[in-house]
């Protein structure tokens, strides 16, 4: 079987297990794992920020970029497929008690769309708008630069604040062609995931200025998420942040590989820009076709019209191959 479902399925390589095995421990709840110090730093110091916190998960980054930047009752503005509204349980809602208030079109809001939702601000009868949500990269695709500067720009100027949800910022950086900073520029927080597309076990980090991180660090403990020598895992991140960033582009390569070679033998148009392959399929047929897929040994996610395929460090060129080749099967068949 290949699976393509997500680029989180990685095992820790012996290299990172040894690293895991040797790791320096101490209580992190007190401060004192060097470790998980050093992850902090060294993350911090790649973003551009004064700090960063290691938490257990992406998601727990993502909440506790909403608790430091909102309060009960504010809106955040977002796209509706973001990671914050479909994939973390409605938190929103019940941790930061936030009102998330969406838009669908493109990957990024739009001026006009910025300028009608700011016009309102002071209403009595409506929320205020505290904070403004990005991902990069989105569904795979990497939002430009300059767009992010854009909103970014946008809500300093009318007071909101701005949070990039970095989960796979390492590979729009690879993309790119860039420093992890200048992806990360303009944000106040910025979460980025150690296990997806560097292959780390576990872990995620918040990033900003330190009297952010610093209230960020009493929410981790208001979460029960306090963790002792937590080292022994941060060691795993710690690796990958210093071994597998270089490697990425290689996932990207054999992405584009795939795509192309999808789109060749099984005639379903399949685009990449990272390490995410997107597969279009006719409209609400994505699950019947994974399913297809699945039978003749690929994995992958389908939803509405397109099936997600993530190439990751566990993938070789053989596998990009062999993949294609069956998804061609696949098709045939149906």
């Amino acid at each position: 079987m290949i699976d393509l479902r997500s680029d989180t399925l990685t095992r820790p390589t012996p290299a990172m297990r040894r690293a895991i095995a040797e790791a320096e421990v101490g209580d992190d709840v007190w401060g004192e794992d060097p470790t998980v110090r050093a992850l902090e730093e060294e993350t911090a110091d790649l973003l551009g920020k004064e700090a960063a916190l290691y938490v257990p998960s992406g998601h727990m980054a993502n909440q506790l970029g909403l608790y430091v930047s909102t309060r009960s009752g504010d809106e955040v503005w977002a796209h509706e497929h973001h990671h914050l509204i479909g994939d973390e349980q409605g938190a929103t809602a019940v941790l930061a008690r936030a009102l998330p208030r969406l838009y669908s079109d493109g990957i990024f809001p739009t001026d006009e769309l910025l300028e009608s939702w700011i016009a309102g601000r002071g209403d009595v009868h409506r929320a205020e708008p505290a904070l403004v949500w990005l991902e990069n990269t989105f569904t795979g695709r990497v939002v430009p630069l300059a767009e992010q500067a854009r909103v970014t720009g946008f809500a300093h100027r009318h007071g909101l604040r701005a949070h990039l949800d970095g989960a796979r910022l390492w590979n729009a950086a690879a993309f790119l062609g860039t420093a992890p900073s200048a992806v990360a520029d303009g944000f106040d927080t910025v979460s980025v995931c150690f296990s997806k597309g560097l292959g780390a076990p576990v872990g995620s980090a918040l990033a900003g200025d330190a009297d952010t991180v610093a209230r960020a660090r009493r929410g981790r403990k208001l979460l029960g998420a306090g963790m002792r020598q937590a080292g022994v895992i941060a060691a795993g991140a710690l690796y990958a942040l210093r071994h597998h960033r270089e490697r990425m582009a290689e996932d990207h390569e054999r992405a584009a590989v795939l795509a192309a070679r999808i789109t060749e033998l099984s005639g379903l148009p399949a685009l990449a820009q990272t390490n995410m392959v997107l597969v279009r399929t006719p409209a609400g047929e994505a699950r019947r076709y994974a399913e297809a897929f699945s039978r003749h040994g690929v994995t992958g996610l389908g939803s509405g019209a397109s099936i997600r395929l993530v190439v990751h460090l566990e993938i070789t060129d053989r596998d990009v191959e062999d993949a294609a080749r069956r998804i061609a099967e696949a098709v045939e068949e149906l």
